[in-house]
């Protein structure tokens, strides 16, 4: 049984800052978890002890399941959770390239995500590289931030829209992290008419605690095909079983 200083020396954290881009980035360590705080706002944690976070990071895993060896564009790094996840749960079977805005986010998360970041990482705008990019995606996950936990303007606009649909293969699926916090709520309405126009889009309720939603944007797929596909997760863990009540539980936009 660990002593009562093993157990305080536990929650002790280090800590490294970086101004970059006018932002203040400020990765938080321990023995337990890594994080990444944006402007003092947690932008991405990993939990050594759990590929779960118990946060909105846990609701991209089901729609990897819905494709076999799938091939997925991560549009924002962070301290590297979902590559963390997706490696764990997918192992080699899964093809995964990142793009990241910001330069010293790839140096911390190489730096300190558990295992490193051992995917292809490029650093450019994501609406460019989706806009440009001859490659075909089953998947595109977009969790890109800024200051002020807002979704940077280009990923709103039209343009970005179709160059995702186009980046897709013809059953592929965008996978959105969406906040629906007052900014969030104010450009949602204008932002579901434009992703309507280009897909099949269902909405994915985070736990109770969040204001986040997982916006799905399919070319194809329907709910019932979605949920056939991802099938196999139910039977895998507890975490596993409930991100799928949650998928169960997804609505039509």
């Amino acid at each position: 049984m660990p002593s009562l200083r093993e157990i305080i020396d536990s929650f002790k954290v280090k800590s490294e800052t970086v101004i970059s881009k006018g932002n203040i980035l400020q990765v938080v360590y321990n023995d337990k978890l890594v994080m990444l705080k944006l402007d003092g706002a947690t932008n991405s944690r990993i939990s050594k002890g759990s590929v779960y976070t118990g946060g909105y990071w846990d609701y991209f895993i089901p729609i990897v399941y819905a494709y076999r060896n799938p091939s997925v564009l991560m549009i924002g790094l962070g301290i590297g959770t979902t590559p963390y996840q997706l490696h764990k749960i997918f192992g080699k079977g899964l093809k995964l390239d990142i793009v990241e805005y910001d330069p010293n986010v790839v140096k911390l998360a190489r730096k300190y995500a558990p295992g490193g970041i051992k995917d292809r990482i490029v650093v450019a705008d994501g609406a460019e590289y989706v806009a440009n990019t001859k490659k075909k995606y089953d998947i595109i996950i977009l969790d890109a931030y800024g200051s002020g936990a807002r979704i940077p303007r280009q990923f709103y606009d039209r343009e970005f829209i179709r160059s995702a649909r186009g980046a897709l293969k013809a059953d592929g699926t965008m996978a959105i992290n969406y906040a629906m916090h007052p900014y969030g709520i104010l450009k949602f309405i204008g932002y579901k008419i434009h992703l309507k126009e280009k897909f099949r889009v269902f909405s994915v309720k985070v736990n109770n605690a969040s204001d986040n939603q997982i916006i799905l944007c399919s070319r194809r797929l329907g709910k019932n095909e979605l949920m056939w596909r991802m099938r196999k997760m139910a039977g895998v863990d507890t975490e596993s079983r409930q991100l799928a009540g949650a998928y169960a539980k997804m609505r039509k936009l």
